[in-house]
């Protein structure tokens, strides 16, 4: 009997393991971040809906609005209206070199774990919204373009060294 238990024990631990987030979902994350960010960005510089994932006209407005919140949502902690971006912008502050400004800057955002924990949530939450809104398939489509989406801008969901943080603060805030 015990030998059973414990195959079962070995079997439940290794179907699903104990992690409250694989790495794969901050990669999704990423990757729906870059996607939003791109589409948005193209949309905005061309009224079009480049590689669309099956949005139809009717839908488009609703669409644009839905990627508008979810882009907010990601960098709610480092958009322009942000208080790591109003640091850095700050004229008083020009006393400081680039770096000191960054590093005080970039500390005003969460701690890691708590960014990344925030960023797979979103990223949960956008991909239901998308398939309650839109439908699987349309879901489907995104989760297959966001692979190869690239953006200019990242989300900050590993540690940075001076140099990545200063070119992170200068693609989010200027």
């Amino acid at each position: 009997m015990n030998v059973r238990y414990l195959f079962l024990i070995f079997l439940v631990t290794t179907a699903f393991p104990i992690h409250s987030h694989s790495q794969s979902s901050i990669e999704s994350a990423e990757a729906s971040f870059r996607y939003v960010h791109s589409t948005l960005r193209t949309f905005r510089e061309t009224g079009r809906l480049v590689n669309n994932p099956g949005v139809d006209g009717s839908d488009l407005e609703a669409f644009i609005e839905l990627l508008d919140f979810y882009y907010d949502q990601f960098s709610s902690g480092f958009n322009s209206d942000s208080a790591m971006c109003r640091f850095y912008r700050d004229p008083d502050n020009g006393r400081m070199t680039i770096e000191e400004r960054a590093e005080i800057s970039f500390s005003l955002l969460r701690e890691l774990p708590d960014r990344i924990e925030r960023y797979i949530t979103v990223d949960e939450d956008f991909q239901n919204e998308l398939a309650d809104e839109f439908g699987t398939f349309l879901l489907d489509n995104i989760n297959q373009i966001k692979i190869a989406s690239l953006s200019n801008q990242q989300l900050p969901s590993s540690e940075f060294d001076e140099a990545a943080v200063i070119s992170f603060i200068d693609s989010a805030c200027i």
